[in-house]
């Protein structure tokens, strides 16, 4: 019905500019696009947040911020206000503005889709909070290196992305589009540039998880106090799992009874050192 009703409108615009000329019409179809741009407020206990919705898959996880993740909205509630907050596989930035402006983290937020960025960097001013997010165009791996994003929607929004491969968690994806992108190690992004060292990290990046794991050892076993991984198969949990555990790292059980989903929460043992 959504489908079919927007097509009608879009003829609509369409059929009524046909006359103009070129320039005029090209114009005024790019003035109806831009104040058709909609954005959705969602309420939360810090105040509201806005986000832009330039697409159908833009608009699907602040509009169900609550149920998509509960598990992530509960941990992102217990962390303490001003901790580090880094959100690898950011997407829009729906869970980043949460946890700056819920809950006042300080965040930087990784996505290296350029539509999903361009939306994540658009959200972060629409809800001044530039002072509070800093966001980077770039992905995470085993190691540092130029490569490619293999994309089978490049729309804003879209998941399923794959840095150096066209698998993901869920299989082979036929690529739409390979966008170039600048790929770090999170030692060496930290070792290069010196940001603030992550407290915390969300890793969402729909299959290279362990890879971006691999490259963040001195990371997270010298600052992150607990990370929360999306673990859509076995066999990459058991990847995960083999990354964490030398590092200190064990399974929040306690947090998994209370109804965890896709998403798993490793805590660094107090005093725990890597081993060799």
């Amino acid at each position: 019905m959504s489908q079919t009703l927007a097509g009608a409108l879009a003829g609509l615009v369409l059929g009524a500019t046909g006359w103009m000329k070129p320039y005029r019409r090209a114009m005024t179809r790019a003035l109806v696009s831009e104040r058709l741009a909609q954005t959705v407020t969602v309420a939360t206990v810090g105040g509201p947040i806005h986000f832009l919705t330039p697409s159908g898959r833009a608009l699907h996880d602040p509009w169900t911020l609550y149920r998509s993740e509960p598990e992530t909205i509960r941990w992102l509630d217990a962390l303490a206000p001003d901790e580090v907050l880094w959100d690898i596989g950011a997407n829009i930035g729906v869970y980043a503005l949460y946890a700056a402006k819920a809950r006042g983290l300080r965040v930087l937020a990784f996505e290296p889709s350029a539509a999903s960025f361009a939306v994540l960097m658009r959200n972060i001013e629409l809800n001044g909070l530039g002072g509070r997010i800093d966001a980077y165009c770039l992905a995470f791996d085993a190691a540092t290196r130029l490569d490619y994003l293999h994309m089978a929607a490049t729309e804003a929004g879209h998941s399923m992305h794959s840095f150096g491969t066209d698998e993901t968690s869920r299989g082979m994806i036929e690529a739409k589009f390979r966008q170039s992108v600048p790929g770090f190690t999170v030692d060496g992004f930290c070792e290069l540039f010196r940001p603030p060292p992550p407290g915390h990290i969300k890793l969402d990046v729909d299959g290279n998880e362990a890879a971006v794991l691999q490259g963040a050892a001195k990371t997270l076993a010298t600052a992150v106090k607990t990370a929360l991984v999306e673990i859509d198969s076995e066999e990459i949990g058991r990847d995960i799992r083999l990354a964490l555990a030398p590092l200190g790292f064990v399974e929040d059980a306690a947090f998994a009874v209370q109804g965890a989903r896709r998403n798993v929460l490793f805590r660094r043992e107090p005093g725990a050192a890597p081993q060799s």
